[in-house]
């Protein structure tokens, strides 16, 4: 004969570990509900605040980049104040992206052409750690910064500049040519040895009579004639 069930009171499920779980679960849900609201309401606004910013982000890439271009139509154009006037507002307004860092290189160089080195050195510290996406950008600020630090008599720091901008150089020609500059502050500073060797590299892998090929001609005669004159 079956035995009849026995039956289970509401003290003994409580007893049983899960139910015993789910059931301080629910209470603790319960308690708490408002605190739980605020956390989930907390994580829904900071995914739209990322996603908000990430969309603003492309935005403002859109907008500058936009700006940056008509202030180069303008510097081509040869209004040449405007083009400052709206070179400084992308570079006040979006200093953080690359064209926002462009607009400061452009800045530097319209200094330095009008022989205003401290204008140019300004916003050249700016973008000294600043990477370009091409490679001429980063080649012609350390130039600048170069030929500033020769027009202080500072030569070590020149040559350090020159060779930031060699190690930028991707070309042949580019790098010829930065190795001709670094031959010729060799020079001045007396650097006879690293001055030839320079030279003769770009004399050994040059095309003859190519430009660059005579200036190493040349330099390499001046090279010899200051050393037997000291």
């Amino acid at each position: 004969m079956l035995k009849p069930r026995r039956k289970i009171i509401k003290k003994e499920l409580k007893k049983d570990p899960y139910i015993e779980f789910l059931a301080n679960a629910k209470e603790n849900l319960d308690k708490n509900q408002s605190f739980y609201q605020k956390i989930l309401l907390g994580a829904v606004v900071a995914i739209f605040a990322i996603v908000f910013l990430l969309n603003n982000n492309q935005g403002n890439k859109a907008i500058s980049k936009e700006l940056l271009g008509k202030a180069l139509i303008t510097m081509a154009n040869g209004d040449i104040d405007n083009a400052r006037i709206q070179f400084e507002f992308v570079s006040d307004e979006y200093g953080n992206n690359e064209s926002g860092s462009l607009a400061k290189y452009y800045l530097a160089r319209l200094h330095f052409n009008e022989e205003d080195y401290l204008g140019a050195t300004s916003y050249l510290n700016e973008i000294r750690n600043a990477k370009f996406a091409l490679n001429h950008f980063n080649i012609s600020k350390y130039k600048m910064m170069a030929l500033i630090a020769m027009e202080n008599e500072d030569y070590d720091e020149a040559i350090s500049y020159y060779e930031r901008s060699l190690s930028n150089a991707d070309l042949q020609e580019q790098q010829h040519l930065i190795s001709l500059d670094l031959a010729d502050i060799a020079l001045t500073t007396g650097d006879y040895s690293r001055s030839i060797e320079l030279v003769q590299l770009v004399l050994d892998n040059s095309e003859p009579r190519s430009i660059n090929h005579t200036r190493a001609e040349e330099l390499f005669g001046r090279i010899k004639y200051t050393q037997s004159a000291s």
